[in-house]
Formats: structure tokens, sequence, C-alpha cells
């Protein structure tokens, strides 16, 4: 009978939770699903001097938001538990012990400053950095004395001298290295911990992990599992190693060169389905150019077997542009609830939202939605519906010859004598409403009804009528702004910038 599939991610609670958890996390994900497996969580946490207070709760609140659902963890359960390292302690030094009884590895009582002299001899000598091997030979009576004698050790794996260890990777085929390249790996450390190979290999065994997926750096780690296995007489599970998130240069991605916290992208207001399609895209292809999709459609298509080893780019203009095709596709009271504490955060609304202010906030999404990256960039782009306040553009130096042509053009439409005959009727349009509100099709036809009066182009119109309304050379249309803001709030804008700029 063949074995259920069991995949799983194991991070550390060290810091923010990292894009790269959730790139592996999505392709374990999506490799169990779609085998009618198990994808898990398991926080290895034996590292205490990197430990971090509340990183726990951060992984499992990223995971969670991005619907990269585990089927067992520490905060849902299952029967293979506990699933934090710190709670399972006691196993591993029974099993390094347990191997040391089987031959497959050593005590070592080598002092660090043993150690630290050998390695300044390798250096000197042009030899790679690893231990020598030297408790290898002592005999059963020499190790028993220096344990009565209570003197500190560890336990080291007992890599064969002579052969090779071969890792059966299933997207990179066989990769060979020579066991005598290998160092004798320490398992359990002189306080008792066990390092992340003694406890990973332990962990995914008792765990039932079938396939292991995980980032291409852990290939040099590989053999000393695969050689831990053969020690403990255990079935390994199958390897198979992803292709790194890069930076632009290629290199490995870092808090250097990019943004690599899931809370970052959260707090700048990506959505969820923008940042998954995007890791999604990160090596692995749908074919037939089809780049945005859900979730469930990648699990649904998912094949492990056509992921391209090409060592993706992060590229955050990419992912600009991933994020807005979900934006625009999302239902839009969705989006503008998902976007309203971007807008508080501007203090562009309150902690209540008024059906009133709602109904303008759906309108604003829905316009900026099209070109916006993300909720953040919605937001801060809406200023021309919330800031009566303003002041005309001036030309700078660093303007291209369009923008300081079109921001000429705007500050002399208002002196213009067509534009200020557009700017008293259009007044007078407003000041005979009866309603404070706009539909967007009254809206339309006040604006239409003082071209037509004034009888000129719509540039000579409605520029002057644009400079005293939203200060902006281009960008919203007034239609939408007179919908949005209301008749008071123009007219005081009006009102404001004539007697501002003496235009009347």
């Amino acid at each position: 009978m063949e074995k259920k599939v069991r995949t799983r991610i194991a991070p550390s609670p060290t810091g923010d939770p990292h894009v790269g958890t959730a790139y592996i996390a999505l392709f374990n994900l999506a490799f169990a699903n779609s085998n009618g497996g198990d994808f898990i969580l398991r926080i290895e946490d034996t590292d205490q001097n990197r430990y971090t207070e509340g990183s726990e709760q951060m992984i499992f609140d990223a995971l969670h938001w991005l619907g990269l659902d585990y089927a067992e963890g520490p905060d849902v359960g299952g029967e293979y538990g506990p699933y934090r390292q710190s709670e399972r302690f006691h196993l591993y030094g029974d099993y390094a012990k347990k191997l040391v009884e089987q031959g497959g590895a050593y005590y070592c009582f080598c002092t660090q400053d043993r150690l630290d002299k050998l390695r300044e001899r390798q250096k000197a000598m042009g030899k790679a950095p690893g231990y020598d091997g030297h408790c290898r030979s002592l005999t059963s009576e020499e190790i028993q004395a220096k344990l009565d004698a209570g003197e500190p050790y560890v336990i080291r794996l007992k890599m064969p001298y002579e052969g090779d260890t071969i890792i059966h990777d299933r997207l990179r085929g066989d990769i060979v290295f020579e066991n005598n390249k290998i160092d004798d790996q320490v398992l359990l450390k002189a306080d008792g911990f066990p390092t992340y190979h003694l406890a990973n290999v332990v962990d995914d065994h008792l765990m039932g992990i079938t396939h292991v997926i995980r980032a291409e750096e852990w290939i040099a780690s590989t053999p000393k599992h695969i050689q831990l296995y053969k020690a403990f007489g255990w079935e390994q599970p199958e390897f198979i190693h992803m292709p790194l998130l890069r930076n632009a240069d290629r290199t490995k991605i870092s808090k250097r060169k990019n943004p690599v916290s899931l809370n970052w992208y959260k707090e700048e207001g990506y959505l969820k389905e923008g940042i998954i399609n995007f890791l999604g895209l990160m090596g692995y292809s749908f074919g037939e150019n089809k780049e945005i999709f859900s979730l469930q459609e990648f699990i649904d298509n998912f094949n492990i077997d056509k992921v391209s080893l090409g060592g993706p780019v992060f590229d955050l203009v990419k992912l600009g542009w991933v994020n807005n095709q979900h934006m625009r596709m999302k239902d839009i009271d969705e989006l503008t609830k998902l976007a309203i504490p971007f807008f508080k955060e501007l203090g562009y609304v309150k902690d209540e939202v008024s059906e009133k202010e709602y109904k303008a906030l759906v309108k604003i999404v829905e316009i900026l939605r099209e070109s916006a990256q993300t909720l953040k960039e919605i937001a801060k782009e809406s200023t021309v519906y919330f800031e009566d306040t303003f002041e005309l553009p001036v030309v700078t130096e660093d303007m291209n010859k369009k923008e300081r042509k079109s921001v000429e053009k705007l500050n002399e439409s208002i002196l213009d004598p067509v534009g200020k005959e557009s700017i008293k009727l259009f007044i007078k349009k407003l000041e005979a409403w009866e309603k404070d509100e706009f539909t967007i099709e009254e809206a339309k036809d006040i604006l239409h009804s003082t071209l037509e009066e004034i009888g000129e182009g719509p540039a000579k119109v409605y520029m002057p009528l644009r400079a005293v309304i939203t200060g902006q050379a281009r960008g919203a249309d007034l239609y939408n702004v007179l919908f949005i803001i209301g008749k008071t709030r123009t007219l005081n804008r009006m009102k404001t910038m004539i007697k501002k700029y003496n235009v009347l």
C-alpha cells in the first residue's frame, strides 16, 4: 500500500515571517493537496539564542492570512504532535545516544581551544575547515573514563570515509557527494540541545514526512541527513530542492536589497491573492502564457515536475502588476473594506464609517484600483477627494518637457478670459443646484451644460475648473470629484482658490 503523502515546513521563530517561508509553504501545500496528502507546520525553536518573542504567532497569522492552511501544527493540533521542537526536547538526546550505541555516531570531547587551533591550522594549509575525527578512535574504556569524569562532550555523526552519498533529487536528478569531504556533523551539543540536522531528521521520521520540499540552500546538508537515515535504519523521504528566490543581481533574496517580511507586504496593502499568485510564478509556469490565477487554480494545476530551476527573481515591479490584476478582479465591496484601514491610517476616515462615506470610498477604490498596485497606494492617491486646501503646482527643474507644459497650461487657464468665464458660470450653476449631492450622470450633465454655454473646447473650459477644484493638471475626472465631494465642498474649494490666486 502506497504511503499517504505528507509534507511540511519547519520555520524558526527568529523574527518576522519571511517571504521564503510562504514560497516553500505554497509548494509543499500544493504538492500535498494535489496528491491527496497532508501539509503540516512544525516550529523549529531549539535555537534559544535566536528565538524572538511573538515570532511564532506571527508565523501562524501570516500563513493563515495567505490561506496556506496546514492540517497539523502547534495551533491546530494533530496526532503527530507536539509540533514545537522545544516540546520534543527529550527525544533528541535519546536518539543521539541510540545512534552512538548502533555505531552511527560517537562522543567527542574536544575542547573549543583545540577546535579553534585545528581550524587555524587547516586555514594556514589551505584546507577546508572541518573536524579531523580525533575522537573517533577513542576506546570504549577511554570514553567511559571521560564520561565518569564529567568531561563535557558533543555527539557527532560518523560519516563514512569512503564512497559517495547520492541525493536522488526529484527536480535535479542524482547529486553525488564524496563522503571523505563531508564533516562529522555535531548532532547533540554540549548543552544537550540538538543541532538542526538531528532534530530535523528525527522529527521528519516520527511525523511520517514522505517528501521534503525545501530551498536549494539545504542541498549541502542533505548527505548528512541521508547518512542519518541510514544509520538509524529508517526509510528516507524523497528530497525536492526548490530554486532560491533571488534579487535582481541573482544573489539570494535578503532584506538588504528587498523587503522579505510578510508583515511588510501586508502592511503595504498587497492582497494575499497577489502574493500567492506571485510566489506561484516563482519557478512554475501554467503554460499558455497564463500568469494570473487563484490558490485553488494553482493547486488544481500543480505538477512538481514542472518546477523550473532557473533561479526566480523577486521583482517588486512584477509583484505590483500581479497585485493590480487581483485588485481589479476582486469584488468592489470586499476590496473597499480591505482598503478602509489604509484610509484611516491617513486620517481620511474615522473609526466609524458612515453610509455616505462608504459610498464615496467604494467609488474612490473603483477608480483608483485600475492603476494602483496596492491598497496603500489607493489611499495615498486619493488625496484629491479628501484634502480641500491645496496649491497650484509650480514648474520645477526635475520636470520633463511634457510635465512642465501641462503645469504651465493649468496656471495660465485661470487667468484666461474663457477660463474666468467658465469658473463664474460653473459657480452659478452649483449655487442653483438644490441638493448637496450629485449622481455621476448629474455631475456629467452640469459639466456638459457649462461647456455648451461657454461655446469653447473642453480644454478651455475644463482646465480652469480642474485648477480650482483639484489643483491638478491631470488625474481624477471632474464628474467623479463632484460625485464624491458634493456641492458644498466643491464651492468652498473654488472660492478659496479664487481668493488665493485673485482669479476673478
